[in-house]
């Protein structure tokens, strides 16, 4: 798991989510509406990539280690889950060209 940063982009080797710098704080692609600081983005995609790793060498660990990050961004580990899950099942459905649209909570911003 690698992660790329740069002064206004942070991307993942193993997940297509993104964190983007605005000029006024960073967004995440999947907690879109919340402004967060650069270190919130890392944490945000540390999170991502915890949890994309289908085959963690301690699984308990890799859960706890997702649930701190999930906790420094102000989120219960089953609410990021779900959040990021919703970006698959978007990403399945632009793929596949389905007319259909995935209800997506929102996060109010902070």
């Amino acid at each position: 798991m690698t992660l790329e940063p740069t002064d206004w982009l942070i991307t993942s080797d193993i997940t297509p989510e993104t964190a983007h710098y605005t000029g006024d704080g960073w967004i995440l692609s999947w907690l879109p509406g919340r402004l967060l600081t650069r270190e919130q983005a890392i944490t945000g995609m540390v999170l991502d990539e915890t949890l994309s790793d289908p085959d963690p060498e301690d699984y308990l660990l890799a859960m706890e280690i997702a649930a701190m990050r999930a906790a420094d961004l102000g989120l219960e580990l089953a609410k990021a889950v779900v959040l990021l899950h919703a970006r698959i099942l978007e990403r399945d459905r632009r793929r596949s060209g389905a007319n259909c649209r995935i209800a997506v909570p929102t996060t109010p911003a902070a």
